[in-house]
């Protein structure tokens, strides 16, 4: 049987959970963005002569952002489809919903702290990796 919903009962869940959603967004496009950076200065280097091998971490940074974009956009996934259970949950009051519920919404928490920790990893590398080419930087033909 279902119930009628009082959007109080349920609009704090939809409003934090929107604002984690929202942040887990904005990680995702800060990885877009420094895949994009990372591939443009590939291709300037690449105009220069061959990659020196001190570019690997270059590519482990790509690789961290990669895996950061997955992690948010299955933290995206999870975190919704939390909110169809609550949804459901409230309407029938079934223990099945509830039990679904709480294990996407530690599902979405994992990959949230995930996706902060990847993008943390992520950064720490591009600057690794930009330390450890400057040489490289400074000895290039124009």
């Amino acid at each position: 049987m279902w119930n009628k919903l009082n959007q109080e009962e349920y609009s704090a869940d939809f409003e934090i959970s929107k604002r984690y959603i929202d942040f887990s967004a904005e990680l995702l496009r800060l990885s877009i963005v420094a895949i994009t950076g990372l591939g443009t200065f590939f291709i300037s280097i690449i105009k220069n002569g061959p990659i020196p091998n001190s570019y690997n971490w270059f590519y482990i940074a790509i690789i961290l952002f990669a895996l950061t974009i997955g992690s948010a956009l299955a933290h995206r996934f999870f975190a919704t489809d939390c909110l169809s259970y609550l949804i459901a949950y409230l309407r029938k009051d079934s223990q099945d919903e509830k039990e679904g519920m709480i294990k996407l919404l530690k599902r979405a928490e994992r990959f949230l702290i995930l996706t902060e920790w990847l993008f943390g990893i992520a950064i720490m590398v591009t600057i690794i990796a930009f330390f450890s080419m400057e040489p490289v930087i400074f000895n290039a033909k124009p």
